[in-house]
């Protein structure tokens, strides 16, 4: 009786000690998971801390062309992000264009924005002598271009943001500053007093992508010489001042037949501004010899007079 009591006490005494193991060994394990997690936790927190940014982004829809501006259109909000602060929009960039179209709540990355260069000579410019292409855009980017009729094609300016476009009167506006604006003026000149020359404008694929083009117009010498006068011009386009350049561009436009001109008129079917003459140099000829025409009836008109005087004196 004894002996199975002391097996009866035996037995508790091993099963409590089992149940005391797994107790233990399920704390152990249990604690060591949270450890873990509790680590996981930490790193995920310290990594949601680590890509936390405080940027720009657009307080409602932007369409491409809109200036960002603090407090109308974007604001700063907090994101989580794994890229560095330098691939969203800066303090420096607010009042750029919006080269694309930007959603409500989005954060604006550096590059959906191009800044507007402005300059002490910057000026908004009408642009009305141009061939617009048929499906130019509000706030495309172009080039204008001039074409003569020898099949040269110069660019007068560069990367010009497409802004009050009316498609059907082929006028736009866009920014310029002074060196731009005297080269377009010569442009338009050559375009009415050189039978068959087209301006006409280029659009960019993508802009916030490709580079401005270099102008290589070779303006008027007369322009050149105010360009060259011109304490408002703070930065002049050297590679458009070339005289020999011009010069001998005229040379070959005097060496077009009529025929020729007539044909390149007709095919881009352009009116007749200069009358089929080449240039400017052909009227200076023209108007020489009705000077000299003038001169030589004013002389007989003042001998007429003489004798008349002379007549009467008698």
């Amino acid at each position: 009786m004894r002996k199975n009591k002391f097996k009866l006490i035996i037995s508790i005494l091993v099963a409590v000690l089992i149940i005391l193991a797994g107790c233990i060994a399920i704390i152990y394990v249990g604690k060591k998971t949270l450890d873990e997690k509790k680590a996981q936790i930490d790193e995920l927190q310290y990594e949601i801390d680590a890509n936390k940014l405080v940027v720009y982004v657009a307080k409602n829809d932007i369409s491409a062309g809109e200036t960002l501006v603090d407090g109308e259109n974007i604001m700063k909000q907090e994101i989580f992000t794994g890229l560095e602060s330098e691939y969203y929009l800066s303090d420096s960039e607010v009042g750029g264009i919006a080269v694309l179209d930007i959603k409500a709540l989005e954060p604006i990355m550096a590059d959906m924005v191009t800044s507007l260069q402005i300059q002490q000579d910057t000026r908004e410019y009408e642009i009305a002598v141009a061939n617009l292409m048929t499906d130019q855009d509000e706030y495309d980017y172009v080039d204008v271009r001039i074409m003569f009729p020898t099949g040269e094609d110069y660019t007068v300016l560069t990367k010009k943001p497409v802004h009050n476009l009316i498609l059907d009167n082929c006028v736009f506006y866009s920014y310029l500053n002074e060196d731009e604006i005297l080269r377009m003026a010569s442009a338009t000149i050559d375009a009415y007093t050189v039978t068959g020359t087209y301006i006409y404008t280029t659009r960019y694929v993508e802009p916030n992508l490709q580079t401005e083009a270099t102008p290589n117009y070779v303006v008027r010498p007369e322009v050149i010489d105010l360009i060259n006068s011109d304490p408002n011009i703070l930065s002049i386009a050297k590679e458009t001042l070339n005289l020999e350049a011009r010069i001998s561009l005229e040379q070959r436009l005097l060496g077009l037949s009529e025929d020729a001109l007539k044909a390149v008129q007709e095919g881009h079917e352009i009116a007749d501004t200069a009358k089929t003459s080449v240039q400017l140099g052909v009227q200076y000829s023209a108007d020489s010899e009705e000077n000299e025409e003038l001169a030589e009836e004013g002389t007989e008109e003042a001998a007429t007079e003489s004798s008349s005087e002379e007549t009467s004196g008698n």
